[in-house]
């Protein structure tokens, strides 16, 4: 697919989201996830921000017929898009829209609750961190990534945005690492009464298409996709032109490898 295509992509976010970002960084992000929270056959799950299901279906795998999975988002679209995707053997899952904030689950109905690369956008994270602790049985487990300190390619797409199209727009890039400090995290669940705090970082070896490629499959997944479409072909094409200078560096074999690092909390409500 040409990098002209992708400046006209017709999948909806939440279609790119579950064909592109979902094998591309948010697999190899999940494994520490999934092995911090040492999910066992027959738990309950919560996947809060689950976004197209990712670590619900995993979850679902690992935890086995006799467990349960719950599977929420904010997002209507990504809710619909979780649903119609296949499962392999494992608990069967159930979707629900809802805010991380408000979640529609009684006191103590997990064992676990899992957060992939979704806290950084919720606007209340102390109310959602809450909810997660209350909906938690008593000695269960909490386990939350987000990504850490940008890295320098984007940062250079942050800049190529802002140049090009919107210096506000740039922003949004930015905005996925808001949550890059382990401490502040730390704070946030301590202060929710959780016990048994640790945080800690790791790097997620990314495997990412050539920078013309990203590019387009990282806006037209994001809320940016409907404002970049309304810039004029001159904007979009220097946007275009000026990441692929900048990220030549980082290119091998016209694939761009990344260490990103990802910040990782765990806790357990008393």
């Amino acid at each position: 697919m040409t990098s002209a295509t992708y400046r006209n992509f017709s999948q909806s976010p939440a279609q790119a989201y579950e064909q592109f970002f979902v094998p591309a960084i948010a697999t190899p992000v999940a494994t520490e996830l999934l092995q911090t929270a040492g999910l066992q056959p027959g738990e309950a799950v919560l996947d809060v921000a689950c976004g197209t299901g990712l670590i619900a279906r995993l979850a679902a795998a690992a935890v086995g017929a006799s467990g349960s999975v719950t599977g929420i988002d904010v997002a209507p679209e990504m809710i619909e898009v979780a649903a119609a995707a296949s499962q392999t053997d494992g608990a069967e899952i159930e979707w629900l829209e809802a805010d991380a904030a408000s979640l529609p689950s009684p006191d103590q109905s997990y064992d676990v609750v899992l957060c992939q690369m979704g806290l950084m956008f919720v606007e209340d994270k102390a109310a959602a961190i809450a909810e997660m602790k209350r909906v938690l049985r008593p000695g269960g487990r909490l386990v939350i990534n987000t990504p850490g300190r940008i890295q320098p390619p984007f940062e250079e797409m942050e800049r190529a945005i802002a140049d090009h199209i919107d210096p506000e727009l740039g922003g949004f890039v930015r905005a996925v690492f808001s949550m890059h400090d382990p401490d502040a995290l730390e704070i946030l669940l301590t202060e929710a009464g959780l016990d048994g705090v640790a945080t800690s970082e790791y790097e997620a070896q990314l495997d990412l298409p050539a920078p013309a490629e990203f590019l387009w499959q990282y806006i037209n997944l994001t809320p940016m996709a409907p404002l970049v479409a309304k810039a004029s072909d001159t904007a979009k094409a220097a946007m275009e032109a000026q990441v692929v200078e900048t990220w030549a560096s980082w290119v091998s074999a016209g694939r761009v490898a990344l260490a990103q690092p990802i910040v990782l909390a765990s806790a357990r409500r008393g």
